[in-house]
C-alpha cells in the first residue's frame, strides 16, 4: 500500500522541476488523469511527473523498493496506464522532446512525446518517420508495441525502425540498448518492450520527404461516403486502389453513423495515396462514378498527419479500440460487419459514435531485416474496432458486440492464422500476439531476466 512515507522519501530524491500530485481535487491531479476514455479508469494514490531521466529511475527504484505498484503513462490513450489507490502513475508528461540527428538520420524521442511532437520536429528537416493516427499517443508506447502506420509500405512498421532505447528495470537500474548492447533486448523492445521495463528513451529511424514522391511530406485523403445499398460496388471498386502497383495507398473503409445527427448507417471509404492530385484523381475515379452521397479529395502533409482526427482524440466518455490483423479483404465478412454495428448502435443508442473498420496497406517496398519481436511485418489487412459510447450500464453488451466483430472478420481463416494487435488487447491468447513457438520462447526468456516478478506486467510469466 503507498504511503506519504513513501513519497516524503520519492520527494528528497526528484529534481525541483519534477512534480508529485497527491490532492486528487486539485486542478492539475484531475487534469493530468484525464483520459482519453473513461473505461475502467481508477484514482491512484499518487502522480509522480518525473522532469528527467534521473527523475524516472528515482520513481521507479523508490516505488520498488517500497513494494509500491505503478504504471507509466505518455498520451493517457492506454487503457493499462491506469492504477488503484494502492499504486502511483508515474506520467511522463513533463519529460519530453525531440532531438533530430541529421548525420545519422535518426530522432531520439523522450518518454512522454506525443505523435504530433514528433511530426512538428522532423518536419523543418524534411523527414518522416513511422507515425500512428492520433495526434496524441505517446510515440515510445506506439514504437515499442508494435506501430501500425500508413507509412508501412515505405518503411515497414514502427517497431522495425528502433535503434537503440535507454529502458529502466525492474531493479530500477538504466540500460542501455541497441545492436551493440543487449541486443536480445532490442530485439524484445521492438514489439514487446512495455512488458520488459520503462523505456526513457528511444531513438529511431528518419526518412526524407522525397522517399514519398514529394519534398514536402505529402499525399493525398479522399473522403467518400456512400449509402449500405453501394456496398457491393465500392468493394469492387476499392480492389482497384487496394492493388494497385503503380501507386502506394493506404486507408480506411468504415461503417459509421453520418454526422450530423448520426441516425443514419453509411459506409465512408477513406483512401490515403503518395501521388499528385491528378494522379490520385485517377485512381479513385472508380469510386467517384458510383456516386457518393459526399466526396472530399485533399491533400496533407506528414506535419498535419493527424489533425483531421482530432475529434476521435477528445478526452472522456466509454472507449475502446481494438485491433486484430486479417489475411485479407472479404467483402462477404465486411457485410456481416455492417449488421453488427447496425445492431449495436440500435441496442444501444449512445454509442451511436462507434465505428467499425477495415484499415489496409500497400505492401512493404522497403528491405527489412525484420529483427523485432512484433512478428506481423506482413499483416497488410486490420480491423479497427472503435467502440464510443456514454452509459456504462452497456459495458458488457458492447464488448460481446466487439468479440462478435472480430469473430465476425476471422470467418475462413485458420485458427493458427489469427493475430492481434498487443498494443490494443491483452485478452487474446499470446499466441494470437507473438506468432511462433520460438518468439514466444525468446520474450518470455527476456521477461525472466529483466523482470522476473512481473513489476511491469505479468505478461510473458
Amino acid at each position: 500500500m503507498a504511503s506519504e512515507d513513501f513519497l516524503s522519501a520519492l520527494a528528497t530524491k526528484l529534481s525541483p522541476s519534477s512534480k508529485i500530485l497527491r490532492d486528487e481535487k486539485s486542478p492539475d491531479f484531475t487534469a493530468t488523469l484525464d483520459r482519453w476514455s473513461n473505461y475502467d479508469v481508477k484514482i491512484p494514490f499518487a502522480i509522480v511527473q518525473p522532469a528527467s531521466e534521473e527523475d524516472v529511475i528515482h520513481a521507479v527504484r523508490e516505488a520498488v523498493r517500497a513494494s509500491v505498484p505503478f504504471v507509466p503513462a505518455s498520451g493517457g490513450h492506454s487503457p493499462w496506464s491506469t492504477i488503484g489507490k494502492d499504486g502511483i502513475i508515474i506520467d511522463l508528461s513533463r519529460y519530453k522532446g525531440v532531438a533530430y540527428d541529421a548525420a545519422e538520420n535518426v530522432a531520439t524521442v523522450r518518454g512522454g512525446t506525443l505523435m504530433t511532437d514528433l511530426q512538428a520536429a522532423l518536419h523543418p528537416h524534411r523527414q518522416f518517420a513511422a507515425v500512428g493516427n492520433g495526434n496524441t499517443v505517446g510515440v515510445i508506447p506506439y514504437y515499442i508495441g508494435g506501430g501500425i502506420s500508413i507509412y508501412t509500405p515505405f518503411v515497414g512498421y514502427g517497431s522495425e525502425n528502433i535503434v537503440s532505447a535507454k529502458l529502466v528495470t525492474a531493479q530500477g537500474e538504466l540500460v542501455a540498448v541497441s545492436e551493440s548492447q543487449n541486443p536480445e533486448l532490442l530485439w524484445g523492445l521492438r514489439g514487446a518492450g512495455q512488458f520488459l521495463g520503462l523505456v526513457t528513451e528511444l531513438t529511431i529511424r528518419t526518412y526524407p520527404y522525397s522517399l514519398l514522391g514529394n519534398d514536402e511530406g505529402q499525399r493525398m485523403c479522399g473522403t467518400y461516403i456512400f449509402l449500405l445499398q453501394q456496398l457491393d460496388a465500392v468493394c469492387t471498386a476499392l480492389q482497384t486502389i487496394i492493388e494497385s502497383k503503380e501507386h502506394v495507398s493506404a486507408g480506411h473503409v468504415m461503417i459509421v453513423q453520418a454526422p450530423p445527427d448520426l441516425k443514419q448507417q453509411v459506409l465512408l471509404v477513406a483512401p490515403q495515396v503518395f501521388c499528385s492530385a491528378e494522379e490520385a484523381a485517377k485512381l479513385f475515379q472508380p469510386l467517384v462514378d458510383i456516386g457518393p452521397v459526399q466526396q472530399v479529395l485533399i491533400p496533407s502533409t506528414f506535419e498535419k498527419h493527424s489533425d483531421h482526427l482530432d475529434w476521435v482524440c477528445v478526452k472522456g466518455d466509454f472507449k475502446k479500440f481494438t485491433q486484430i490483423g486479417l489475411t485479407g479483404w472479404s467483402t462477404e465478412n465486411f457485410k456481416k460487419l455492417a449488421e453488427l454495428h447496425a445492431e449495436l448502435v440500435a441496442t444501444c443508442p449512445d454509442a451511436a459514435r462507434s465505428g467499425y473498420n477495415v484499415e489496409w496497406h500497400s505492401p512493404c517496398r522497403a528491405k527489412r531485416e525484420l529483427k523485432s519481436s512484433f512478428g506481423h511485418e506482413n499483416v497488410d489487412y486490420w480491423l479497427n474496432v472503435l467502440s464510443w459510447y456514454t452509459d456504462g450500464a452497456h459495458h458488457d453488451f458492447v464488448a460481446k458486440m466487439d468479440q462478435k466483430a472480430q469473430e465476425c472478420m476471422r470467418v475462413g481463416t485458420n485458427e493458427e492464422a489469427f493475430v492481434s494487435y498487443t498494443n490494443t488487447s491483452r485478452e487474446d491468447a499470446l499466441e494470437y500476439r507473438y506468432k511462433g513457438d520460438d518468439r514466444i520462447r525468446r520474450l518470455r526468456a527476456l521477461k525472466r531476466e529483466f523482470d522476473p516478478t512481473g513489476t511491469f506486467t505479468r505478461e510473458l510469466l
